[in-house]
């Protein structure tokens, strides 16, 4: 993945991957707790999105209400991130996990979840 998406559509991805998924946990959040919450999560949440939301809003149409506002965010994050920029930088993206951001964070899992096995695996055979 990494040979066929340039590097700087890596450096715009992650930004807005970390952007757009902190918006749909917030409005996650939203749901079960109240949206001014002490929770230290929800106040870190707040603190990153609020402004972005804020700058936003006179393109928000009236529509939106406050609660979903982190979620038409969102969407918008990944339509830049899934159409736009793929379309500007020239790289193909075929499905979710082919996003640089997520590919990261596929193959960290991947190779997190795989250490301990491949050892275990190692002393028993």
């Amino acid at each position: 993945m990494s040979n066929s998406v340039p590097a700087l559509g890596i450096l715009l991805d992650l930004p807005l991957g970390i952007f757009m998924w902190a918006a749909v946990l917030r409005f996650f959040l939203a749901i079960f707790m109240s949206e001014d919450s002490s929770m230290r999560l929800m106040r870190m949440l707040n603190a990153m999105l609020m402004p972005l939301i804020a700058t936003l809003s006179h393109l928000t149409p009236r529509w939106v209400i406050a609660r979903i506002a982190p979620l038409y965010l969102a969407f918008w994050l990944f339509v830049i991130r899934f159409y736009l920029l793929p379309l500007i930088m020239g790289y193909d993206i075929r499905a979710l996990t082919y996003l640089p951001f997520e590919n990261l964070l596929v193959s960290a899992t991947y190779d997190i979840l795989s250490l301990p096995w491949n050892w275990v695996m190692g002393l028993i055979f």
